[in-house]
């Protein structure tokens, strides 16, 4: 059919730098929206004005993104130009070289679709649109792979070593890393481990922990760190009857009077010197259990687990219109779940899901009946559940939420797109991956991102 036949060539003529302006456009379209802190930006502007004055209080966080933002705000003023403009580079440098990942490991068809697919996904767009540390990491992590496929191997670990400044979820690229060498070096035939081939990865862990160790006690010994006896700051005041005593407060109520206060105002435990003793901080401060919330709903909707709530049953948000007090007709947006926002969206990430473990077990069965080789394709799959087992694992002492698959989400794009291609009527495949790309735009553009009131 004629239809067909121009739709491909269409397709055809897009390249990445297409999908990336367009995404670049709608990101700036937007970027002030809404003009005030959302979501966890409260929390990261605040650490950042503190770390501004050279005080940090929460030696829980890493302190990445304060370091990455804060030229930003010296230049432009603390604003959400200052706030965003950042992420928002980031998100691009992402999309640009998770398609140079993808175009490695398959071909560049697939890595357009599949750029196209995230570049149009709620929770990837906001990641990168808000003050956010997930993006900078995603974005330095897929460089690292495709440094790392292009054989720059150290220069790959150094900025590994650099993104686990932003969040400690860097190490995921790094176990993707372990794992991908040492199925290259089996499938090479060799079978003996000698001293060359454990070179490499030693080398490679080394600068790794030497980056990441070296920065934090650059950052340690350069700003004010501080302990206190709980991951709540405390600062030193006197009550009506002249005595001193302990005011915790919160971070978020950050205002000039806190700011103003000296270090010795504080009562803090201890100064934080070395990066061992921050470790200690973030595992035994910077994380929190929940077992009553164990077995949440959202990661359980993935698993056939028994009695859980299915993606029908997922909500996605309210829509509030109301007048002010001057008469003005304001309407609010906000999603609890947090940029699922369509059981479009929902639908295509169980679909890429089960259809990576559907693409991975076919390639298995076929590797010991036929002796078929196992694509870099199915390999990237099946390392890529390494961004995937780390919240099965949570899920089973806190609540988990829709963004934190923001990790396995580049995975799914992938599991999703190789299923629709192994349906072998061309015509049909183009059929399906049609629909579902015109119902991704349709959903993104029907649920627009954009928060606050309009």
């Amino acid at each position: 059919m004629q239809i067909f036949e121009n739709i491909s060539t269409a397709i055809n003529k897009i390249t990445v730098i297409h999908v990336i302006l367009v995404s670049f456009s709608i990101h700036m379209f937007v970027i002030s929206q809404p003009n005030f802190e959302m979501l966890d930006e409260v929390h990261f502007t605040n650490f950042m004005r503190w770390f501004m004055l050279g005080i940090d209080h929460t030696p829980y966080q890493l302190p990445g993104l304060s370091i990455i933002i804060s030229p930003f705000v010296h230049i432009f003023g603390d604003n959400w130009l200052s706030w965003r403009f950042p992420i928002v580079l980031f998100g691009m440098i992402f999309l640009f070289f998770y398609y140079k990942v993808v175009e490695y490991i398959s071909n560049k068809k697939i890595a357009l679709l599949t750029t196209t697919i995230l570049s149009f996904s709620p929770v990837i767009f906001v990641s990168s649109s808000l003050m956010l540390r997930d993006m900078p990491v995603m974005a330095v992590g897929f460089l690292s792979l495709y440094l790392y496929f292009k054989q720059k191997y150290y220069f790959s670990a150094l900025l590994i070593g650099l993104s686990a400044i932003i969040k400690e979820t860097a190490i995921f690229f790094m176990i993707f890393i372990a794992l991908w060498h040492v199925c290259t070096h089996i499938r090479s035939g060799e079978n003996k481990i000698a001293f060359n081939s454990l070179k490499k990865p030693t080398i490679f862990l080394l600068i790794v922990s030497i980056t990441f160790l070296t920065s934090l006690y650059i950052y340690e010994n350069t700003v004010t760190v501080l302990e206190y006896t709980t991951k709540h700051p405390e600062y030193i005041s006197v009550n009506d009857n002249g005595e001193l005593k302990a005011t915790r407060f919160n971070i978020l109520s950050t205002n000039t009077e806190l700011l103003q206060k000296p270090v010795d105002d504080f009562n803090y435990l201890d100064k934080v010197k070395d990066p061992i003793h921050h470790l200690e901080i973030i595992l035994t401060k910077g994380y929190y259990n929940q077992n009553d919330m164990g077995g949440d709903e959202f990661m359980a909707s993935f698993l056939p687990i028994a009695q859980s709530s299915t993606i029908h049953q997922m909500t996605y948000g309210y829509y509030n219109v109301y007048t002010n007090d001057e008469g003005i007709e304001l309407h609010e947006k906000q999603y609890h779940t947090l940029w699922i926002q369509s059981m479009v969206d929902y639908s295509w990430w169980h679909i890429g899901f089960w259809g990576s473990i559907f693409l991975i077990a076919y390639s298995i069965i076929a590797k010991f009946k036929n002796n078929t080789p196992i694509t870099k394709t199915v390999v990237f799959l099946s390392f890529g559940f390494v961004f995937f087992v780390p919240y099965l694992l949570i899920n089973m002492i806190r609540d988990t939420f829709a963004y934190y698959m923001i990790y396995f989400l580049p995975v799914m794009a992938v599991g999703l797109v190789s299923l629709i291609y192994k349906v072998p009527n061309k015509k049909l495949r183009l059929a399906i991956l049609s629909v579902f790309l015109v119902a991704i735009v349709f959903n993104f553009v029907r649920v627009f991102p954009m928060w606050g009131f309009e």
